[in-house]
């Protein structure tokens, strides 16, 4: 994995000149690692491109939303095996950017790798997850994340993300069945609980909070009934 790392820095390096990366670092190298045969990069199926098409079938990466990803699944699902890939940080150090480009010394992020959190994502795809040729893998990665300060030099809102850089594979993940993710759920859930007692176990919030029970509900992994304004779950699947 880190071979294919480096094999993309200094790629990018030598074309665009440092600093001056195309395609994004982590996307690029997890495409290598998972298919070294560039000749299956970026192959045209129908009348949409895929980012690895190969005897296995095809290979979706993504790295951000799951949104965009519905079209392509919805044209490739009834002919190939396709799996998704995406990465997630275990550990990961913050390095910043400032108005001059100069970096700063890494720092470790305090944010924890949080696993059921890709639940917001998948909740985009729903529809395709129980699909016999649909397939889920988690990567999970340590990465150095570079940000580039805001116009006023803070660190805070109106910064952006510009490139993250793998150091580590951690663990890879494949889901392809309903008792897979229910393997995400955290020891600790009873076995009938409420909205309030989900939430205080997963540690998940907002959005995060309602994708997570209503990807786990449709999967058949926990049953509901109404109580009150609410519902109350049963974990149906272990």
């Amino acid at each position: 994995f880190l071979e294919a790392v480096d094999t993309v820095i200094i790629e990018t390096r030598d074309r665009n000149g440092i600093g001056r990366l195309a395609e994004k670092v982590l996307h690029a190298s997890l495409k290598l690692y998972l298919d070294p045969d560039r000749s299956h990069h970026e192959v045209k199926v129908g009348s949409h491109v895929a980012d690895i098409a190969n005897g296995n079938g095809i290979v979706e990466i993504q790295t951000g939303s799951f949104s965009p990803l519905k079209v392509k699944l919805a044209a490739f699902l009834p002919e190939y095996r396709v799996t998704v890939v995406h990465p997630i940080a275990n550990k990961r150090r913050l390095v910043w950017i400032d108005q001059n480009g100069e970096f700063s010394a890494p720092r470790t992020s305090p944010v924890k790798r949080q696993v059921m959190r890709v639940f917001g994502e998948l909740v985009k795809i729903l529809p395709y997850l129980e699909h016999e040729n649909f397939r889920f893998k988690l990567v999970i990665v340590d990465l150095d994340e570079y940000r580039l300060v805001s116009k006023n030099g803070g660190k805070g809102r109106g910064t952006r993300r510009y490139e993250r850089i793998p150091t580590a594979l951690c663990e890879e993940i494949v889901f392809s069945s309903p008792s897979d993710y229910a393997s995400l759920l955290p020891e600790g859930l009873p076995n009938e609980f409420d909205t309030k007692t989900f939430a205080e176990v997963t540690k998940l919030k907002g959005r995060y909070l309602s994708a997570a029970l209503k990807v786990l509900t449709e999967l058949g992994i926990f049953s509901r009934q109404r109580e009150g304004r609410g519902y109350r779950y049963q974990r149906v699947i272990k």
